[in-house]
């Protein structure tokens, strides 16, 4: 019994120890979701080891470059950022194009919420401004909108309780991204799946 009892213990750290592992590798990989299933799936084309040099994802963003590319095994594959989904970088942060533009999904449940570090110009000959906005889509193929409450009511028109909910709870569209520590999800989010109850 006591051989037996040994057998199971090093069995389950050999299993624990090769999910570690492999674990490790995942997140420590970047590359190209071709698809929105490839995303929700967390199937990467192109899967690059961010541990070596040699691979790389290079995606063009001066100008807002419509192409990047990406070094896989030694080999350079050239994409257009209309005909893939988006990508996930080496710091494990999941993006998707939108006209040529990268934005970081940050939420998905209910309804994607994106975040994107952007440079304008606030003021004409002031120079350029560095912002944080956030955006959302009704779906992981949606167009790419404005966090703003009113956006969110065209978004979903026939949801007067969420449009009451948002009338309530928010008093300017800054505080839309507001994060509920108990119920460990963003307020809006919550509001929104109360409102389809």
């Amino acid at each position: 019994m006591k051989n037996f009892q040994s057998l199971f213990a090093v069995l389950v750290l050999l299993a624990a120890a090769k999910i570690g592992a492999a674990q490790g590798v995942a997140a420590n990989t970047g590359g190209l979701y071709s698809t929105l299933n490839d995303f929700v799936n967390h199937k990467l084309t192109y899967p690059i080891d961010c541990n070596q040099s040699a691979n790389k994802l290079k995606l063009n963003e001066l100008f807002e470059s419509s192409t990047g590319y990406v070094i896989y095994r030694g080999e350079k594959h050239a994409f257009d950022k209309s005909k893939v989904y988006g990508y996930r970088s080496c710091k494990n942060k999941n993006y998707r194009f939108y006209k040529n533009s990268a934005y970081q999904i940050i939420d998905t449940a209910g309804f994607y919420i994106y975040y994107q570090y952007m440079q304008e110009e606030k003021v004409k000959g002031k120079g350029l401004v560095k912002t944080d906005e956030y955006f959302f889509s009704t779906n992981g193929n949606g167009p790419v909108l404005l966090l703003t409450a009113d956006n969110l009511k065209s978004a979903f028109p026939d949801n007067s309780r969420f449009h009451y909910a948002l009338d309530a709870q928010f008093k300017s569209d800054k505080d839309l991204l507001s994060y509920d520590g108990y119920q460990k999800t963003y307020k809006i989010k919550y509001l929104y799946s109360q409102s389809l109850k």
